[in-house]
């Protein structure tokens, strides 16, 4: 729940940049790349079951199915354990993301003024077949002044053709302050907001 009028307006704003390059010139944790996965299957053959490795990618390609670049819708969407300060179906944020085959992933937000910084960055893994977990980590700024980091976490799935994805998302703000040792405090929530994500693959042709 949020904590009064204040603290709606600023986790709007925030997070209406939010995991897309919110308010704020982001800052991205680190990785080590993207994972790959390949787990082990039983399949009955003859009379003698073994593990047979499986890929998570459909056409069995080197090159996971979310990386590219892409052009993203991020609506509003309450939840059974979230309740949104706006309606369904309100629009969050759009604009155009590069998934990168190292794990890393860097948005330009079409919602949010420049002047309070457009871009953010985050790191991706791989979880199930096409299907990719996202952690943004966006410093969040408005008018002029540090808000505090922005965590949002999202789910997605690259359709069979490869062309588009869609999942959900969830983002909560934090109160932190500019001072060594405190930049990053997570101790002091403003909100969550929670929605759904659908993008399109952007290509050279």
């Amino acid at each position: 729940m949020f904590k009064g009028a204040r603290h709606t307006m600023i986790l709007s704003m925030t997070l209406a940049a939010l995991v897309v390059p919110g308010l704020a010139r982001a800052a991205c944790v680190s990785t080590a790349g993207a994972v790959k996965l390949t787990p082990a299957v039983f399949r009955i053959a003859d009379s003698t079951a073994r593990p047979v490795q499986v890929s998570f990618d459909d056409e069995q390609s080197d090159r996971p199915a979310i990386v590219g670049l892409w052009k993203f819708e991020m609506l509003f969407k309450s939840t059974s354990t979230n309740t949104n300060p706006v309606p369904d179906g309100t629009l969050f944020d759009f604009g155009v993301t590069a998934w990168h085959s190292d794990g890393t992933e860097l948005m330009n937000s079409g919602g949010r003024d420049p002047k309070d910084g457009d871009f953010c960055q985050g790191a991706w893994t791989q979880v199930g077949p096409s299907t990719f977990e996202l952690f943004h980590y966006p410093l969040a700024w408005m008018n002029g002044a540090y808000v505090g980091p922005i965590v949002l976490r999202a789910r997605v799935t690259v359709d069979r053709t490869g062309k588009h994805y869609s999942g959900v998302w969830v983002g909560t703000a934090y109160q932190a302050t500019p001072i060594p040792g405190h930049e990053f405090d997570e101790t002091t929530p403003l909100g969550t907001v929670t929605g759904t994500i659908t993008a399109t693959r952007i290509t050279a042709n």
